[in-house]
């Protein structure tokens, strides 16, 4: 009797033998016979490429985070809890994760639940996001516990689980768990299209370099901006679609208006020039060199997308040293997405933070901020009795 395997290999060898011995066949027979669905006696083997497409990206921005947790197997409390954001120009998008040690219901009890549910602030409108979540378990080896997951949670957005007696033998004796949380958000959809190769991203390339040469060769323009007894040359149009302030102040009879100049004493030269660089290209050349005072102009002006550019390169220089000073500006500024990554920060490096100078500075004229960083610290201590 054949194997399977064998069977198989030669039902193909016998194929492919067929179709190499009659391909000439198959190809004269193309060749002269019509196509029934055209006139046309000559074969379409494809079709032309269109001349008008477009291509929609669902940009997806990933959250992860560790948790890790000591002494598990002496949890007593219905359940721990820790929350994970994603900071975002609108809006902070919030998770909550929750460990069940002992089950979230009379009828689970011998199972250790993980949790993870969205929070939305009372008081706001709820924003649909799309989202896919996974939690992984490892023990203090790093190795992998497996976990199920709940196929239609009535009460979360996602659940996994695990029977108590098939975890202890599997953390023990270290008590230790690690939990990761993985969240894939969905934060945008943009649709581009390319009509009859016209190339968007060369055209806007086009107008952003005409809008820099005419801002540098100062063709038609109608407003100055005066820094340092410096002119910077502009046009009212451009600074009021820009800026809400700008607007603001030119549709109005106000003295800027009437004398056609807006004096700014309270910014350097380079700031104000860089400022309007942004208004008219989206560039700036100098941010990281900039970023704190482009903050503070841009946040003046509601230059907003400047202002978040600026949140984000401050957020990514956070230093044990400078932390409480950028949490200072973040709230000064209403910089939310900086003050949330400040606020991260604090949390992972509270014993150096708390040493620091500008921490001292913190508790001496700050007092109100400083309660903000403590009550942000609550979620935390709920959990310094098991030794996070």
């Amino acid at each position: 009797m054949e194997t399977p395997g064998k069977a198989c290999w030669t039902n193909s060898c016998v194929i492919l033998t067929s179709i190499i011995l009659n391909k000439r066949n198959i190809n004269n027979f193309a060749m002269l016979s019509p196509d029934p669905f055209n006139s046309n006696d000559q074969l379409k083997c494809e079709s032309p490429c269109p001349k008008n497409t477009s291509q929609t990206e669902i940009r997806v921005e990933r959250i992860s985070h560790q948790w890790t947790v000591k002494n598990f197997t002496h949890c007593y409390q219905e359940y721990l809890e820790y929350f994970v954001r994603l900071p975002r120009p609108d809006e902070s998008l919030t998770w909550s994760i929750k460990i069940y040690p002992k089950g979230n219901g009379e009828n689970n009890k011998e199972f250790i639940f993980l949790c993870l549910n969205r929070v939305v602030p009372l008081q706001s409108k709820v924003s649909k996001i799309g989202f896919k979540s996974r939690f992984i378990m490892r023990n203090a080896e790093r190795k992998e516990i497996e976990m199920r997951v709940h196929p239609s949670p009535s009460h979360s957005d996602y659940v996994s689980y695990i029977k108590r007696d098939v975890l202890y033998p599997q953390i023990l004796p270290h008590d230790i768990i690690i939990v990761t949380v993985e969240i894939d958000v969905a934060v945008e959809i943009v649709t581009t299209s390319n009509e009859d190769n016209f190339s968007y991203t060369d055209s806007i390339k086009h107008f952003i370099n005409d809008s820099e040469a005419m801002l540098k060769s100062h063709t038609f323009s109608d407003f100055e901006i005066e820094v340092g007894g410096r002119i910077i040359p502009a046009h009212r149009c451009i600074l009021a679609a820009r800026s809400t302030v700008f607007a603001a102040m030119l549709t109005h009879q106000t003295h800027e208006t009437q004398m056609g100049r807006l004096v700014i004493p309270d910014f350097d030269f380079e700031v104000i020039s860089e400022l309007v660089r942004f208004i008219y290209t989206g560039r700036c050349r100098r941010l990281k060199e900039l970023s704190h005072d482009l903050l503070v102009v841009a946040d003046k002006y509601r230059v907003l997308d400047l202002k978040i550019r600026c949140e984000r390169v401050l957020a990514n220089s956070l230093t044990v040293e400078n932390a409480c000073d950028l949490l200072v500006i973040a709230d000064r500024h209403s910089a939310s997405y900086l003050k949330e990554k400040a606020l991260d920060f604090m949390h992972q490096n509270v014993s150096q933070i708390t040493t620091t100078q500008g921490w001292t500075l913190l508790l001496n004229q700050r007092q109100e901020l400083v309660t903000e960083v403590v009550q942000s610290f609550g979620r935390v201590s709920k959990r310094k009795s098991i030794g996070l």
